[in-house]
């Protein structure tokens, strides 16, 4: 076969990272401030919060369905284009649903909304393997860390000025949420579509297909790899530590807090550009050093966001969320960027959509049910609050003090996954830092120069 011109290749990968950015609009239209503002004025309780984010995540097992089609198919593009325009198209009668059933009581809305985010989700969730089975082919493995944190670094700028100019939205109009909810949602669907309109574009290398394997050895697979079934426990328990408190943390500052919607989407932009400023960085480490050392690093960090939310006051939530939000992006750079490292470098290319979707599929399964758990909690403990050392303690504080138990609970999970070659995480923060204090010192504009792309390096070169 003879080998796609590089110039081509290039052009694709453009594309794909293009895509992602308007990926990131759609996302901040859909699950701003005012999305959560949304829900609460339809009458939604912190119950059904723990439902609106846990049930479509149990839905991610359908990404096993869509594996097992992956290998089956000569070709993944149509199937992934189809489904993602369809899943998106289904938040206009979420983001209307006011309008259009304006007799329905608390629960009835809940119940539409619900059956509609699951709608969505399936669609959303079959396709998944797809892409990155489709991915996984289309990125050179020389460059497969880089890429990812190329494109990373892009979407995470996006994310970071759509999220400021969705806060000025607010700021400026001023209005409750069942206006502007609406008119975000609907410019997050032309986002969204044209983001999966550009990947009719973007070439589409031949599918290996294995549909001669059985379906139960198809799934048995993952967990039968001796270096793939360390990363699966460790996501899933991972997922379930960090969905525990997910669906909530928006609701404590806008309802616990009082925090007004259009500044909370102002806090929120520091989660945005801790990622973007390291997340090209985290791809060069993980490709010379492995995931593994970068997975255990981001790991450790992440219990850092339970405690500031332990001590938040509406006096200190205005200067200290926003720092520790940026600090909590790094690690979750990080980790999104060595994560999909590993599960794509590791998985074989026979069967690799369900090497993925045991990771995704499964982990966000218990992800789901993590979030209901809490939500459970929420509705078992009630609102009241307990004194003690001058503060009052609500069930809030009660589910975040779990998360941070899970989370500490996850680092002997990170230090299990086995990656051959890897460095170990020591080594490699020696090399980021330096020996010499006065290289420490250096810190904040060394890292800046490491771990930021100059401006005219592609992901590709």
């Amino acid at each position: 076969m003879k080998p796609e011109p590089l110039s081509t290749l290039r052009r694709s990968l453009r594309r794909v990272i293009l895509g992602g950015t308007l990926a990131m609009v759609y996302s901040v239209g859909i699950s701003s401030p005012a999305t959560t503002d949304y829900f609460r004025s339809l009458g939604a309780t912190e119950f059904h919060f723990g439902l609106i984010v846990g049930v479509p995540l149990l839905l991610l097992s359908l990404q096993f369905a869509g594996a097992a089609f992956v290998n089956g198919a000569t070709r993944r593009k149509p199937t992934f284009i189809f489904c993602l325009i369809a899943c998106r198209l289904l938040y206009l009668p979420i983001a209307f649903l006011p309008g259009l059933t304006p007799g329905l009581s608390v629960n009835g809305r809940i119940g539409v909304v619900l059956s509609l985010l699951a709608a969505s989700t399936a669609l959303h969730n079959f396709a998944i393997p797809f892409w990155f089975s489709w991915m996984a082919d289309l990125v050179p493995r020389r460059a497969l860390n880089r890429f990812w944190g190329v494109r990373q670094f892009w979407m995470h700028g996006v994310w970071t000025l759509s999220y400021l100019a969705a806060t000025a939205f607010l700021y400026q109009v001023n209005q409750p949420a069942t206006f502007t909810f609406p008119i975000l949602s609907a410019l997050a669907v032309v986002a969204g579509i044209a983001d999966i309109l550009l990947f009719l574009r973007v070439k589409e290398p031949a599918n290996l297909v294995t549909s001669d394997l059985r379906a139960i050895d198809a799934l048995r697979a993952p967990l039968q790899h001796p270096d793939f079934r360390t990363f699966v426990a460790f996501s899933c328990w991972f997922s379930f530590a960090t969905m525990f408190t997910a669906p909530f943390l928006q609701l404590y500052i806008l309802k616990e807090l009082g925090v007004a919607p259009w500044t909370t989407g102002l806090i929120w932009c520091g989660a945005g550009i801790g990622v973007m400023l390291t997340s090209a960085g985290w791809g060069r480490l993980a490709d010379r050093h492995g995931q593994r050392p970068i997975i255990n690093l981001s790991v450790t960090g992440k219990s850092m966001i339970m405690i500031v939310f332990l001590l938040l006051t509406r006096d200190n939530v205005f200067w200290l969320l926003p720092v520790v939000f940026a600090i909590d992006g790094i690690f979750n750079s990080a980790n999104m960027v060595a994560c999909n490292g590993y599960m794509l470098s590791i998985a074989p290319q026979a069967n690799r959509s369900m090497f993925i979707a045991s990771i995704t599929g499964l982990s966000g399964i218990v992800g789901g049910v993590s979030a209901m758990m809490a939500g459970g909690l929420f509705k078992a403990i009630g609102p009241g609050s307990l004194e003690f050392a001058g503060r009052s303690w609500t069930a809030y504080h009660a589910v975040f003090a779990i998360s941070l138990l899970l989370r500490w609970a996850c680092i002997p999970f990170a230090r299990r996954i086995r990656e051959p070659g890897s460095a170990n995480t020591s080594f490699m923060l020696q090399e980021v830092f330096g020996e010499q204090p006065a290289r420490f010192l250096r810190f904040p504009a060394a890292l800046y120069r490491r771990l930021v792309p100059p401006a005219d390096r592609t992901p590709e070169s």
